[in-house]
């Protein structure tokens, strides 16, 4: 197939990872963009593959219904270990009938499309692109992005085999050597890459009340301002938001409960005396980018989330200190150490500890103010975007121009 330019694929499972890995996918696409001379197209994994649609089906629903961490967790790591019996170590370099039956949609679209870099955004997703680019009898170059470093510390979404491997700390790098006995040249650390503004995902806004007038007044500095953000374990926050109304009702609060109408629905029931609150399920960019700069021109702006790294990682780019929730998915164990570490903000292990916490925090927000320069002292060294996208560009470029 002759093409005047280099095509590259970003390759990038919707259903995985709820919001935050296709918002991540959808950034890198948009380095890759400026940074190397490429036609870059990122694509849905689950129409080529429905069956990962089947599985990431299933890590929403243990997500959203498991009654507590521990549940969680076992159900989670019980569908890995199923995965990772279909699809075992190194089975990129020579798969079974089996596998290949299951490959050959990628392997057809590869193909079909002979992309000369291939970037899966899961390790997993990375694994099968190896197979089927050799299924397909291709040259095309695969990359694997690894948007969340606590993945690595499940074998199915660490490999060998791809041709370049990028990651956001040199932690991960030592452990996917340690783990897979990677070459070290094919690992490249790069830095966080922070979503920032690719928020495409909430540009349709269906708020469970209306969001006349601006959140927090101008003159109402002083005040902590609060954005509770809720894409799993609904419950738990739903309470969280009828306390902080019972408790400290001079806070101003935003809540959002990510794709779940009835969620937010509920939540601006349980607080409706509170006129200066605000609910949505969704959010144009406007509204949203609205809310983070005022949180982070508040002293004592905070989000309350679960301790997601993307989530995180973002709050620190824009100066806002994190009060999470542990989720118990054995991929965000890590965050916590992260936050504590660099004082972004606190991870609480339980519902009770959350609830503590925001009682103390609410009651003297100078301790938010003083996570709040954590952050930015922590998004000013380690987060510099420009940065990080040369480090990436700088990588996959040679990729280009091998034969």
């Amino acid at each position: 197939m002759h093409r005047d330019r280099s095509h590259i694929q970003v390759l990038s499972p919707r259903t995985w990872g709820e919001f935050g890995n296709y918002l991540a996918a959808t950034r890198f696409s948009r380095v890759l963009r400026g940074g190397v001379d490429a036609e870059v197209t990122l694509l849905e994994a689950e129409p080529i593959l429905p069956w990962l649609g089947e599985a990431g089906a299933e890590i929403r629903e243990i997500s959203l219904n498991s009654p507590d961490a521990a549940t969680r967790t076992r159900h989670y790591m019980a569908l890995m270990d199923r995965l990772q019996k279909r699809f075992p170590a190194d089975f990129e370099a020579d798969p079974t009938p089996t596998q290949r039956t299951e490959l050959a949609p990628l392997a057809e679209h590869l193909r079909a499309t002979a992309p000369d870099v291939v970037v899966g955004t899961k390790g997993f997703v990375a694994r099968l692109c190896v197979a089927a680019v050799r299924l397909a009898g291709l040259e095309t170059r695969v990359v694997s992005h690894v948007t969340n470093p606590g993945l690595l510390q499940l074998p199915l979404h660490r490999s060998r085999h791809p041709d370049l491997t990028l990651v956001g700390f040199d932690w991960a790098k030592e452990h996917l050597i340690a783990e897979t006995g990677a070459e070290a040249d094919r690992v490249s650390v790069v830095g966080p890459l922070v979503a920032q503004h690719d928020l495409r995902d909430f540009m349709t806004d269906e708020s469970a009340a209306p969001a006349a007038g601006p959140w927090g007044g101008e003159n109402d500095h002083q005040r902590p301002r609060l954005i509770v953000f809720c894409n799993r374990g609904g419950d738990t926050y739903l309470e969280l938001v009828q306390h902080i109304a019972t408790h400290h009702p001079d806070t101003d609060l935003v809540f959002v409960g990510y794709d779940d109408p009835e969620l937010a629905r509920r939540a601006a029931s349980g607080a409706a005396r509170l006129a200066h609150w605000r609910f949505h399920s969704r959010l144009t960019q406007a509204q949203y980018f609205d809310y983070i700069d005022r949180a982070a021109r508040s002293p004592y702006g905070l989000l309350v989330s679960k301790a997601g790294p993307n989530t995180t990682l973002e709050a620190a780019y824009f100066g806002i200190p994190v009060l999470m929730l542990e989720s118990g998915l054995p991929m965000e164990q890590w965050v916590p150490g992260l936050i504590h570490e660099h004082q972004l903000g606190r991870a609480c292990a339980t519902p009770e500890d959350l609830f503590r916490t925001v009682d103390d925090w609410l009651a003297r927000p100078s301790a938010i103010a003083l996570h709040k320069k954590a952050a930015i002292g922590f998004a000013e060294s380690v987060l510099d975007q420009e940065a990080v996208s040369g480090r990436i560009a700088e990588a996959v470029r040679p990729l280009l121009e091998q034969p």
